[in-house]
């Protein structure tokens, strides 16, 4: 019961007191007035009632609301998520030639990490406490990653496909991931992104709306079946979940 939920003998770090809980249990119920017990990073009294030991800290959350932290599956940090404020499209090919110097280029590096953090930053404010990228420009998601766990960078937990795998003219081809000609390539690619310690591999199937130039585009196959099994097979080798982007 999560309304009576306390462990006890143990010395609280932290006290939430009246706050508005968002339980997320079975019954979806929410607890007003509630008081939240924080020992070591983890949450040890949840209840009506306030812990009998006594907090080294004390947040009023009067008038606020305490929720668990959301999940976001599906994100590409090199974009801000926001709306294009006028009708021109974002020519994400022009971008290709920059994205295949990062692995050598530290000066790119530094840049694309520079426009990363305030993505990973509002995610976090946001209210996501976990979040997944599916297709990055080379290895900056997973170095994102570092920089968040060593507390460099305020951001979400970061579960990381890195670089994705796509086909020539595909989705994000050249930017946002590789472009696999073949199965033997596939294979190849996805040996490549192993190196760089992903959590997952992206796989980028159909045509995408955001680099779309003709209407129907994102629903049109682009990696052959062949190349899909290859490069699957190949991740599975390593132990690795596969996430496809596949437009209707």
């Amino acid at each position: 019961n999560l309304h009576s939920k306390s462990e006890r003998n143990q010395n609280l770090d932290t006290l939430i007191s009246n706050v508005t809980i968002v339980t997320m249990n079975e019954r979806m119920e929410v607890l007003f007035g509630g008081h939240v017990g924080i020992t070591d990073g983890k949450i040890v009294h949840i209840a009506k009632v306030p812990p009998k030991e006594a907090p080294a800290e004390i947040i009023d959350g009067t008038g606020m609301v305490l929720m668990p932290g959301l999940i976001n599956l599906h994100a590409h940090l090199p974009t801000s998520g926001k709306a294009p404020k006028s009708d021109k499209k974002t020519n994400y090919k022009a971008l290709s030639p920059l994205v295949k110097m990062v692995d050598w280029n530290p000066l790119l590096r530094f840049i694309f990490v520079k426009v990363q953090t305030p993505h990973v930053k509002q995610e976090l404010f946001s209210g996501v406490t976990t979040l997944r990228t599916v297709g990055g420009i080379s290895d900056i998601d997973g170095v994102m990653k570092k920089k968040i766990n060593k507390g460099k960078v305020i951001g979400p937990r970061l579960l990381v496909a890195n670089t994705g795998v796509s086909v020539p003219d595909g989705h994000f081809a050249g930017v946002l991931a590789t472009e696999a000609k073949s199965p033997k390539m596939a294979r190849k690619h996805v040996r490549k992104i192993m190196k760089t310690k992903p959590d997952l591999v992206k796989l980028m199937i159909t045509g995408g709306v955001m680099d779309a130039e003709v209407v129907g585009e994102p629903g049109i196959l682009k990696m052959p079946p062949e190349i899909v099994k290859a490069a699957c097979d190949e991740a599975h080798k390593y132990g690795m979940m596969v996430a496809a982007h596949v437009e209707s």
